[in-house]
C-alpha cells in the first residue's frame, strides 16, 4: 500500500529535504509540496491524499489552525523545530509529532503508524461488514 503525501511547509530548505526523504521510503507517493499553506490546504481537501506533512510555524497561518480545516480522512503528521508543540499535536489529532530536522528513521516510523492504523481500520470494517 502508497500513501499519498503533501507536504506543506513554509520554508523551502525544509521542503526540499522532506521531499527528497519522501521519495527515498517505498510506501510513500509524493503528490505536491507547497510553501502556500492555503494551496495546500486545497489540494490536501481536493486530492487523493492520505497524509499531509505539516509546519506548525508559518506566517500566514499556524499548522494546528490549518489542520481543523482539512478533510477528515486525512491524516498529519506534524513536524516543527519546537518539541514543546508535540502535546498540541496529538491533542489536535495528529498521529505523529517529528521535531525537525527530519530524518528517514523519523519519517518511517510515522509512515509505519500511519499504515499501521489503517491496516487496523481495515479489518474492523470488514470484521462490522461481515456481521
Amino acid at each position: 500500500m502508497k500513501l499519498n503525501v503533501i507536504i506543506i511547509d513554509d520554508s523551502l530548505v525544509q521542503l526540499a529535504l522532506s521531499s527528497m526523504l519522501i521519495r527515498k521510503n517505498e510506501h510513500l507517493n509524493l503528490l505536491g509540496i507547497y510553501s502556500d499553506p492555503f494551496l495546500g490546504l486545497q489540494a490536501a481537501n481536493q486530492q487523493n491524499v492520505d497524509v499531509v506533512l505539516l509546519d506548525v510555524e508559518m506566517p500566514e497561518i499556524d499548522g494546528f489552525s490549518l489542520q481543523k480545516q482539512l478533510k477528515d480522512s486525512v491524516e498529519v503528521i506534524i513536524n516543527s523545530t519546537r518539541a514543546s508543540f508535540e502535546l498540541q499535536a496529538y491533542i489536535n489529532g495528529a498521529i505523529d509529532f517529528l521535531q525537525k530536522p527530519l530524518t528517514a528513521p523519523k519519517i518511517n516510523g510515522a509512515v509505519a503508524r500511519v499504515l499501521e492504523m489503517k491496516r487496523i481500520l481495515t479489518v474492523q470494517e470488514t470484521l462490522a461488514s461481515a456481521s
